[in-house]
């Protein structure tokens, strides 16, 4: 399969000299992305139960055809959870196996902030939108977000959730569901928004403008501090 990649320009910013790379793997979705002299360049694919066959090549793909090592980047940057058991424990023992061998702090970032993220940057709804992203957990629940766009970043409202379908409420403020999830809309205790995008999954892309954020802001984790956030199985993560 052919990478997909695309270049988005960040403009000339005072963090325009960080370089990033970021994996996602929480999803059938799998993609590698990589910000350098203000740019995002993204390696983007649909690869169920293939993530261990293919990351760590995308990764070296991305990094080589970049002309970079490991070692020039400035940090790395991960899709945490929630999200798919195998694919997170995937991505994760990636980021810490490279974290490692090159000496990099790692920042992880909410899978259904980067999906809320990705629909800001490519449809670009009216500040203050509140983006609801939902993933569906199995086990009849669901993963479920709600960010509010402010000055081209999304905001956490408040912690993601594992919900039963019954239990997603209070959509009166929601201006857009994403994600998998709102094939269960039927049964949400409110009525869905008008606009609903399916088939909105996590971007490392867009995982790097909200790991960008927070390595300006100082808050990197050693490569053993990272972790899956699972929710289901009250496994999280905290930044420093």
């Amino acid at each position: 399969m052919m990478p997909a990649f695309f270049l988005s320009d960040l403009a000339e910013t005072p963090h325009a000299m960080t370089t990033l790379l970021a994996i996602d793997a929480a999803t059938e979705a799998c993609s590698v992305a990589l910000l350098r002299d203000g740019e995002i360049r993204e390696d983007f694919r649909l690869l169920p139960r293939a993530h261990t066959r293919f990351l760590l090549p995308m990764v070296d793909e991305m990094l080589s055809s970049s002309g970079l090592t490991l070692a020039q980047l400035d940090a790395l940057a991960f899709t945490a959870g929630p999200g798919s058991f195998t694919g997170l424990r995937v991505a994760i023992a990636t980021v810490q196996g490279l974290a490692f061998a090159a000496d990099l702090p790692v920042l992880p970032v909410s899978t259904l902030a980067s999906m809320a993220q990705h629909y800001l940057d490519t449809e670009q709804p009216v500040d203050g939108s509140l983006l609801m992203p939902i993933l569906d957990a199995r086990m009849d629940e669901l993963y479920v977000g709600r960010y509010r766009c402010r000055q081209g970043v999304v905001e956490a409202q408040r912690d993601d959730a594992l919900l039963a379908p019954e239990a997603v409420g209070e959509l009166d403020e929601v201006a857009v569901g994403l994600g998998e999830g709102w094939q269960y809309a039927q049964r949400f205790a409110a009525s869905a928004p008008a606009v609903v995008d399916m088939s909105v999954v996590p971007r490392a892309a867009s995982a790097l403008t909200l790991a960008l954020q927070d390595y300006l802001a100082g808050k990197l984790l050693a490569a053993e501090q990272a972790q899956p956030l699972y929710l289901r199985d009250s496994v999280a993560w905290k930044k420093s």
